[in-house]
């Protein structure tokens, strides 16, 4: 995980994410991405705490971010699932991200 850093310092340009709700000043992005492997779960971890941090940067401060990942047909133990949203939500945290921020998984 030692090229995590480097997906914070990326140039991302604008953000777009996949819903947005101002009434619950909420955001919403949605990844669907083949985790089956350890080398591939953590390019996905990579790329999805860059994108996070970077939209707690262009988010207004008060947003709460929700991630949703589609993982059904993977054949994912639950245990897995569980074991990278923790991570992803400490990598985030570390990154010093105020926001709150969410995970849902639909295995």
């Amino acid at each position: 995980m030692n090229n995590v850093r480097k997906a914070y310092d990326l140039d991302w340009d604008q953000l777009t994410v996949e819903g947005y709700s101002e009434a619950r000043s909420e955001a919403t992005m949605v990844f669907n991405f083949d985790i089956t492997s350890e080398e591939k779960a953590n390019r996905v971890i990579q790329y999805v705490v860059g994108r996070a941090v970077w939209g707690a940067h262009n988010l207004p401060p008060e947003s709460n971010i929700v991630l949703s990942f589609d993982l059904r047909g993977q054949g994912i133990p639950e245990s897995s699932s569980d074991g990278i949203k923790q991570i992803i939500l400490k990598l985030i945290e570390n990154a010093g991200v105020n926001n709150s921020v969410s995970i849902k998984i639909l295995s």
